[in-house]
């Protein structure tokens, strides 16, 4: 029981990091509305993120000078990585043409039940606590599938954000599998790198002619927001974290993101407040603190 307690205050400075890095992600859903809004693509604004967080995390690997030349592991399963993280915020990004900040959280957040269903179809069993947390937050989502008004019906949206939970989920599995053995940096650096390069080259083909929209001279601040403190410093903290803590329990962390997402939304006049949407944050907040506190902790060999 000692070393549990023990075990339990080491985690405590990874979840507290995770905590704040969900939050600037449930931020980063208004932002990316707002510079949508501006004319600008969606696949476009996902390949300059990435790339300004490629950069920031290259900056700090040549600064700091301590990280390890990029190996073939890092490469091999940071590409994957990489790839996985494209497909989800490409989605996600997509989406929020569509929808509201408040309601791409919502929907974002059923990778809570994806990340078992993944797990379980690749022979590692999860914990009923696990499962049963889960259920709580999924709980607060259909709960809070009420948003504007009492509207549940999905839209294109909404569909391309329920994807977008999907490779959210494989993407939490694939950190807590591979991260262990890799250099943290190098790991993000070569998966912000391979999600940068995949976006623009998908962006060139398909948006192009949207180009001519793009205000860079009034996007800067957003733009930079996205990149290096989103992307450059979340993924960073996250590829870390998923060396010490299950992607069954980071899932249901990320919950809170959502949470935040509808608290800046609600607050900015992008969705109204409404019973279905508090009583449903409430119990996603529930799931994240009872599978925190109690969850049996078992990364994936």
């Amino acid at each position: 029981m000692r070393d549990e307690m023990i075990f339990e205050k080491e985690r405590l400075p990874h979840l507290t990091a995770f905590l704040f890095v969900c939050m600037i992600w449930g931020l980063s859903l208004v932002v990316a509305y707002d510079l949508l809004g501006t004319g600008m693509p969606p696949l476009f604004l996902i390949a300059v993120t990435y790339g300004i967080g490629a950069l920031t995390i290259l900056a700090a690997k040549l600064a700091l000078g301590t990280a390890p030349a990029i190996s073939r592991d890092d490469l091999r399963y940071g590409i994957f990585a990489g790839l996985l993280i494209f497909a989800a915020f490409g989605l996600q990004t997509v989406g929020l043409v569509y929808t509201t900040p408040a309601k791409s959280g919502l929907l974002t957040i059923l990778y809570v039940l994806f990340v078992p269903i993944i797990i379980s179809a690749i022979r590692k069993r999860p914990s009923i606590r696990s499962i049963a947390f889960a259920s709580v937050g999924f709980a607060g989502v259909l709960i809070m599938s009420g948003v504007a008004g009492g509207d549940a019906s999905l839209n294109t949206g909404d569909f391309f954000t329920i994807l977008c939970a999907a490779a959210f989920a494989a993407h939490f599995v694939t950190l807590e599998k591979f991260s262990p053995r890799l250099n943290t940096m190098n790991f993000a650096l070569v998966q912000m790198t391979a999600a940068a390069l995949v976006g623009i080259a998908v962006s060139l083909v398909l948006e192009i002619d949207q180009y001519p929209n793009v205000d860079p001279a009034g996007s800067w601040m957003g733009l930079a927001f996205m990149g290096l403190i989103v992307t450059g410093l979340g993924f960073f903290v996250q590829t870390a974290v998923q060396k010490k803590i299950p992607s069954t329990t980071i899932s249901i962390m990320c919950c809170s993101e959502s949470v935040f997402a509808m608290v800046f939304s609600w607050s900015l006049g992008y969705d109204a407040v409404t019973l279905p949407l508090l009583i449903g944050a409430a119990l996603i907040i529930a799931s994240t603190v009872l599978s925190s506190a109690y969850e049996k902790r078992e990364l994936i060999g």
